[in-house]
């Protein structure tokens, strides 16, 4: 179907490519989507969960990434159904799902967002289908085929329910997010979350699900020793930069570079 815009994200991650992502958390203009793909990154993770995002900003953060050819996942909260359903009929390609602690909370999620015979999604004739426009049996099995799916595995809970979650049909990505995983083990106060002993050990546990069930492995983390030893274990999908540290880099960058000649005068 060639109006149903196909996405890339997902068939990269079916190659077995590894994708650079690039977030937005706080600053939500068209222009940071538009910034990033003009930095080469061809998805964004928009964030809704922590976040004073609404959907009237959300759509027109997609029609952005629509001009620029730049796929939207969206992290929604762990809410009810139509806050799984509206950043679809909104055009997101792919939905992010926090604080899984179960294949059972995954199952759910699963169904919310695919249309039979996959999930029990209803139908709202949004822009993702041209606002009720496309043949409504091939628009539906787009969809499903084209929505990538991911659930965060940021719970003690869930890395114990780590291979039940991975088996379930329709997902794409489990995302480890380490800060919270520390805490959920106690261990928040003891330095870098992402490094601490049991942080890694839950990487192994859901690398080797991942493996076993075709689904990627991904994370938040900055370039550097991280995110190389994650890259080691399997993961293929990095948040590696997000709007806030890219503008605040620039600006220090530029002032002291600023600084030194005047200080050099």
């Amino acid at each position: 179907m060639e109006d149903y815009p196909s996405n890339e994200t997902k068939a990269a991650l079916k190659r077995g490519e590894t994708l650079m992502i690039a977030e937005i958390n706080r600053v939500f203009d068209p222009a940071v989507v538009e910034l990033a793909a003009q930095a080469g990154f061809g998805c964004t993770w928009i964030d809704m969960e922590h976040s004073h995002l609404d959907f009237s900003a959300l759509s027109a953060m997609v029609l952005a990434a629509r001009t620029v050819a730049v796929d939207v996942v969206v992290r929604i909260p762990k809410g009810p159904y139509n806050q799984v359903i509206k950043p679809l009929e909104l055009g997101a390609g792919g939905l992010v799902w926090p604080h899984c602690k179960s294949a059972r909370e995954a199952a759910e999620f699963v169904e919310m967002a695919k249309f039979q015979p996959l999930g029990k999604r209803g139908c709202g004739g949004g822009r993702d289908s041209r606002y009720g426009t496309l043949d409504f049996v091939e628009y539906t099995a787009k969809a499903n085929a084209e929505t990538l799916l991911g659930v965060m595995i940021e719970d003690a809970e869930g890395v114990e329910d780590v291979e039940a979650i991975a088996a379930v049909a329709g997902l794409d990505l489990l995302f480890v997010g380490p800060s919270d995983l520390a805490h959920s083990y106690g261990v928040g106060h003891e330095g870098v979350h992402i490094e601490h002993e049991k942080v890694q050990a839950a990487f192994d546990k859901v690398a080797a699900a991942c493996a076993a069930n075709g689904l990627a492995m991904g994370t938040a983390v900055g370039p550097g020793a991280a995110l190389r030893r994650v890259a080691q274990k399997g993961g293929r999908w990095f948040n590696c930069s997000h709007e806030l540290s890219a503008l605040t880099h620039g600006y220090r960058v530029a002032r002291e570079a600023a600084g030194n000649i005047v200080a050099d005068l």
